[in-house]
């Protein structure tokens, strides 16, 4: 694991907040900031050094979330400046007055300047939601529909081999970017909440694009185009061209990075994310 150091800041720093945001993914490239195009982050970053009077404030992220991918509990972090001083709780009502209505604060906390977002992480949880019955406008923007049957049991039976620690090779795109694909899945839960099938995998970090590319598989498991039993095949393969394609980012969900242990043993999906 890197040294965890302070990052350069304009500004003498005087603490650090801890953030837990809520966004819809929809309108979005995703968390991080790119070039000509719209991030989370960056509507954040204006909004936050506007609030501390043009002072250039910089949010580290727990990971990156690609574009369309939505989230309940991603968490960035910020070292907050010795002038204006704002307390917690009027950073965040601030925030949520000035920032779109796709992006809102959960919560905000501090924690230890020398904290980092993404090394400090225990884990992560996201749920891919699955729709099995008539699909609407509205719940097309939260789900897939795959538009062909699934039957749940096979799902759960083809998710038993992703659990573990494996070299996830197979189920990330653009492997050649990335040193090591080793990861640990510690579960994966399959439940269904009326018409939707909700997936939910909590590990210790993914790859770009590797639950996505887990869903498109386990989707093929369910619909009886693979047999329960050939994901472990496919995963030992190593091999992005062995396995189905990739799941679309609009039913993603990432939610919750996990801080504590406890926290990430005790975390059960309660119902459709975007019923919650």
């Amino acid at each position: 694991m890197p040294t965890t150091t302070i990052e350069e800041t304009s500004y003498t720093p005087q603490g650090r907040f801890l953030l837990e945001i809520i966004y819809d993914g929809s309108g979005y490239s995703g968390w991080q900031i790119q070039p000509h195009r719209v991030a989370v982050q960056e509507v954040m970053q204006k909004t936050l050094t506007r609030l501390y009077g043009g002072k250039s404030i910089h949010l580290i992220g727990s990971s990156r979330t690609d574009a369309g991918v939505h989230a309940l509990g991603f968490a960035a972090s910020y070292l907050y400046p010795d002038f204006p001083r704002i307390p917690a709780e009027k950073v965040m009502a601030a925030l949520n007055r000035l920032m779109p209505s796709d992006i809102r604060i959960a919560s905000i906390r501090e924690v230890p300047m020398e904290f980092h977002t993404r090394y400090d992480a225990l884990g992560k949880a996201y749920t891919y939601v699955l729709n099995l019955g008539a699909d609407s406008p509205f719940t097309a923007r939260y789900s897939w529909r795959p538009g062909r049957p699934l039957d749940p049991e096979k799902i759960k039976e083809g998710a038993k081999h992703l659990v573990g620690t494996y070299d996830f090779s197979s189920f990330v795109v653009e492997r050649s970017l990335i040193d090591d694909a080793v990861r640990t899945i510690y579960r994966i839960d399959v439940q269904q909440f009326g018409q939707y099938l909700c997936v939910t995998f909590v590990g210790n970090g993914f790859l770009y694009k590797m639950i996505r590319c887990l869903m498109g598989t386990l989707e093929a498991v369910g619909a009886g185009k693979i047999l329960p039993e050939k994901v472990a095949v496919i995963r030992d393969a190593k091999d992005r061209t062995k396995a189905p394609e990739t799941a679309p980012p609009h039913g993603l969900f990432l939610d919750k990075v996990f801080f504590d242990p406890a926290e990430r043993e005790s975390f059960r999906l309660t119902g459709v994310p975007f019923f919650r």
